[in-house]
């Protein structure tokens, strides 16, 4: 279905039933990402994913993103759907979108689950994603595939498990170049590291063991920023530890949101 939201229309998939659970999606991914996910919680909640502004089958906007605006499509598509309380995950750019929500929508939350994502730009961080999108502008999405999944995936995955790989290309390759150099100057100015310590809703973080571009170390910071926070670190995963490892992520996911609905804080 489409969804009208912050003056553009997303993709967005509902399944299941029960409590409403939202997931946002990383740079150059889809929805598809979540499908796991989804197929493990669809018996007890209602799951709805979303293609971000110039992913997938949501439209592309012109311009640079911010972080803000992401936020605030998120929000739009909750008001459209009369979705008061969700729980709320994301992985990479989906996760700083979950942290946006967290920091100035929390009333909106029941918990957060925040994937393989950072919370503050480095100067190699921001240099990086302002080449990235030059390298789009000059030869389109399909010129940063190969490096992409390289950045993405755990030493040994391609002949591990080449299906992964075959995934994580379709997915780059169906985000719009326009989508693609929108969301990167928005990933390249993240700033929410001086801002944990507001964060008052119950929160998992997860990320890879083999994770170069949101690193466990990055990870444990938010950890000990975050009170009362749970951090797993999935071993053998790369960036995208969701798709890598779906059991041990699906399994700590599906754990969390149990215990967060029984009243038990993680």
């Amino acid at each position: 279905m489409q969804i009208a939201s912050n003056g553009t229309t997303f993709h967005c998939r509902i399944d299941g039933d029960g409590p409403w659970v939202v997931f946002a999606h990383g740079l150059a991914t889809d929805l598809t990402m979540w499908d796991e996910l989804t197929a493990a919680l669809k018996d007890r909640y209602r799951v709805l994913r979303y293609d971000a502004r110039g992913h997938g089958g949501s439209a592309a906007t012109e311009g640079d993103y911010t972080l803000d605006m992401l936020v605030a499509d998120a929000i739009g598509i909750l008001d459209a759907l009369g979705i008061a309380h969700c729980h709320f995950g994301g992985l990479s750019m989906g996760g700083m979108v979950t942290l946006g929500m967290l920091l100035d929508h929390p009333g909106r939350l029941i918990s957060a689950v925040i994937a393989d994502s950072r919370h503050s730009t480095t100067s190699e961080f921001t240099a990086a994603w302002h080449e990235r999108a030059a390298e789009v502008r000059r030869g389109g999405v399909g010129s940063v595939v190969a490096s992409t999944v390289r950045r993405w995936s755990s030493a040994g995955l391609a002949e591990r498990n080449p299906a992964v790989i075959a995934r994580m290309e379709a997915m780059i390759r169906r985000t719009s170049d326009r989508g693609y150099c929108g969301c990167a100057p928005a990933l390249a100015r993240l700033n929410y590291g001086h801002r944990l310590g507001e964060i008052d809703r119950p929160t998992l973080l997860l990320c890879g063991s083999e994770d170069h571009g949101a690193p466990p170390e990055n990870t444990q910071q938010m950890h000990a920023a975050i009170k009362g926070s749970r951090f797993v670190e999935i071993k053998q995963a790369g960036h995208i530890s969701n798709i890598e490892q779906p059991d041990i992520f699906n399994q700590a996911v599906a754990a969390f949101l149990d215990e967060v609905d029984r009243g038990v804080r993680p």
